[in-house]
C-alpha cells in the first residue's frame, strides 16, 4: 500500500475527528444559516448540492432560526453617537399586503470600526410588530447606552411611536428632510387636492424649497439661513390654511420643531437616507414569498448583521460586531 494516502485511520485520528465533530456541525449551521438569509432557501440548497453537500431547505430554515434567535443588537456607546430608525411593511402569512412592520434601528461607526466592518452604520435594533407600536422593545435595550453620549441624534421619518419609545430620555431628534416632502403628497390627496392643480404644484414647490439645505454654511450663518426657512415654512402653512388644506398643515407643523435640529446643533444629518438603503437590503430578500413574524425577523438579523456588522461565518466572524 502506498503510505502517502492511508486507507484506513488510526485510532487517535478517529478521536481527534470526533472531538472536531461539534465544532464542525456548529459552523455548518452558521454558514447555512448565512446562506439562508442572503438568498431563498430553495437556492440555498443548490447551492450546498453544488459543493457536495446534501441539506434540505427545512433543514437551512431551522438553521436560519437558531442562530437568527441567538443574535442581538443595541446601541453601543464605544461607537459614535448618531443614529437613524425607521420601519418598512414586511409580507406576514394570514395578513393582507405587508402586514407588519419591520422597524430597524442603526448606529454609525466609528471609523475604525467602519474599516474593520466595511460599513459606515451598523445594525443597533431590529423588531417586527404592527405599525402602531412596538418601538419601545426596539429601544429599551439601548436607552443605557444612549445614555452616556453626551448628546445623541436621531433622525426618523417622524413616527410618533418613536418618541414615545425614549421615554424620558433626552436626545437631538431630526425629521427626515426627504420624507416630509413625500408624506406632503399622501396629505394633499387627503385634502383631495390633485394632484395635476396649480394648488398642488404650488405647495409641493414650496416645501421642496424649505427642506433644501446647502451643504457648506459658515457658522454666522446658520441662525440667519433656519430663521428664513421657518419663516417661508409658516407662510406655507397660513397658505394651506386659506386653501382648506387642513390636514397638509397639521402635518407640517407636527414636522415643524425637528426639521433643523441637526443644522441648528452644528450636526451633520438631514435624512434617513442609511437606513432606507438597509431597508432596500430587507426587501431584496423578505419580498421572496411571505413569512411568519419570527421567521422574517431571525432572517434578517444575520442577513444585516452579515452587511453592516461585520458578521460572517465563512471568514470567522462568529459575532456581529
Amino acid at each position: 500500500k502506498n503510505n502517502d494516502f492511508p486507507t484506513f485511520c488510526t485510532q487517535r485520528q478517529i478521536v481527534e475527528r470526533e472531538k472536531d465533530a461539534p465544532k464542525i456541525r456548529a459552523k455548518t449551521s452558521l454558514t447555512l444559516a448565512l446562506c439562508g438569509s442572503l438568498t431563498s432557501f430553495r437556492v440555498s440548497e443548490v447551492f450546498a448540492r453544488i459543493f457536495g453537500a446534501s441539506f434540505s431547505r427545512s433543514t437551512i430554515w431551522r438553521c436560519v432560526q437558531k442562530v437568527g434567535k441567538s443574535l442581538f443588537f443595541a446601541i453601543s456607546p464605544d461607537e459614535l453617537g448618531e443614529g437613524q430608525a425607521d420601519g418598512t411593511g414586511i409580507p406576514i402569512n394570514g395578513i393582507a399586503k405587508r402586514g407588519k412592520e419591520l422597524k430597524v434601528l442603526i448606529q454609525k461607526n466609528t471609523v475604525e470600526t467602519a474599516r474593520k466592518t466595511g460599513s459606515r452604520w451598523r445594525l443597533a435594533g431590529l423588531d417586527l410588530g404592527s405599525y402602531n407600536g412596538s418601538w419601545e422593545n426596539l429601544l429599551r435595550p439601548s436607552l443605557e447606552a444612549i445614555r452616556t453620549f453626551k448628546s445623541f441624534l436621531l433622525t426618523t421619518d417622524g413616527d410618533d411611536t418613536i418618541r414615545k419609545g425614549l421615554g424620558n430620555l433626552t436626545i437631538l431628534l431630526q425629521r427626515c428632510l426627504w420624507h416630509i416632502p413625500h408624506q406632503l403628497k399622501y396629505c394633499l390627496w387627503e385634502d383631495k387636492i390633485t394632484r395635476t392643480s396649480e394648488l398642488w404644484k404650488t405647495i409641493m414647490g414650496k416645501i421642496y424649497q424649505i427642506v433644501a439645505l446647502r451643504p457648506y454654511l459658515e457658522e454666522d450663518e446658520i441662525e440667519a439661513f433656519i430663521k428664513l426657512k421657518k419663516k417661508d415654512l409658516n407662510k406655507l402653512l397660513d397658505y394651506c390654511r386659506e386653501q382648506g388644506c387642513q390636514k397638509s398643515a397639521n402635518y407640517l407643523e407636527n414636522a415643524g420643531p425637528d426639521m433643523f435640529t441637526a443644522l441648528q446643533n452644528r450636526l451633520h444629518g438631514k435624512a434617513t437616507s442609511q437606513v432606507e438603503r438597509v431597508m432596500r437590503t430587507v426587501n431584496l430578500r423578505i419580498n421572496y414569498g411571505k413569512w411568519s413574524i419570527t421567521g422574517a425577523l431571525n432572517a434578517m438579523k444575520i442577513r444585516l448583521a452579515f452587511y453592516y456588522n461585520g458578521y460572517d461565518p465563512s471568514r470567522n466572524e462568529l459575532k456581529p460586531k
